[in-house]
């Protein structure tokens, strides 16, 4: 069974994030150079806009405020993979990095765009989300934070990394690259596949 992360696996709030905040500075998003530190987004912003973000950055993600998360389109793909998945058998549920005090403000944004209904777990504060993907019966993982994705990893959940320039240099065992939603749902039936023939044992070539 498969579990999803939230945000920047099915729901495009990073680069919402920055439309938004763009359009708050007046900066255009195309001078913005790439998104290649997870940790630091701010860097990536003209100078004097820095530590005005640091706050925004924590306004949105961790109270959702500003209507960032409500606004965020379906990464592309992700609708029609999930469901696809959901109708074969094999999706678990959600396990955001999301407060759970966030919750009913998730729950609408997946049912507003369609995504199946299926159980949401938040990974409060330094709650590790590996237990929790555990918990609703998964032993696969689809993420995208390089942080995240380590740790899961490590502990003992294969994850499917959707490919973003930030999360470029993972490479580990246990986690597999995939460019795109036509990637993830192929590698997903395949690990479900091998862990099937092979149980107690998830394949874990990196790539």
């Amino acid at each position: 069974m498969i579990a999803f992360d939230v945000d920047g696996v099915l729901a495009d709030s990073i680069h919402g994030f920055d439309r938004w905040a763009a359009r708050r500075f007046g900066v255009a998003t195309a001078s913005l150079g790439p998104f290649d530190d997870y940790e630091n987004p701010e860097s990536r912003w003209p100078e004097p806009h820095r530590l005005e973000l640091e706050r925004l950055y924590h306004e949105v993600y961790h109270d959702g405020a500003h209507g960032v998360y409500d606004a965020s389109e379906p990464v592309d793909g992700a609708l029609d993979a999930v469901t696809r998945l959901q109708r074969a058998g094999l999706a678990a549920g959600y396990v955001t990095r999301r407060r759970s005090a966030l919750g009913v403000l998730t729950r609408a944004w997946l049912t507003r765009h369609g995504f199946p209904d299926l159980p949401l777990r938040h990974a409060d504060g330094a709650t590790p989300k590996a237990p929790l993907v555990r918990s609703i019966g998964a032993t696969v993982m689809v993420e995208d934070s390089p942080t995240e994705a380590l740790a899961i990893a490590a502990d003992g959940v294969h994850v499917l990394l959707r490919h973003e320039p930030y999360n470029a240099s993972v490479a580990a065992a246990n986690v597999t690259r995939c460019r795109d939603w036509g990637e993830i749902e192929a590698c997903a039936r395949e690990a479900l596949r091998r862990a099937a023939a092979h149980p107690g044992r998830i394949g874990s070539a990196a790539r």
